[in-house]
């Protein structure tokens, strides 16, 4: 088993905003950092509650949902 860990900071070393937002962050994903690359190759991901309900309308989670959705 391979783990692999994608962690965007800013130069200050913080993943958030002292209040928890992530609003820095744009919604369309912004310029290219490999994040869709990364997504590409993994076949799960952990986060935290927070972090999930921050990231769970951006585009690019949304279409690797799609990608490794269980059919029912």
């Amino acid at each position: 088993m391979i783990a692999s860990v994608f962690v965007g900071t800013s130069l200050d070393g913080f993943i958030a905003r002292p209040n928890g937002a992530f609003d820095f962050l744009p919604a369309d994903g912004g310029e290219p950092h490999g994040f869709e690359e990364f997504l590409a190759s993994v076949d799960a991901i952990v986060m935290g509650r927070n972090t999930f309900e921050i990231v769970l309308p951006l585009q690019t989670v949304a279409l690797w949902r799609q990608a490794h959705s269980r059919p029912e």
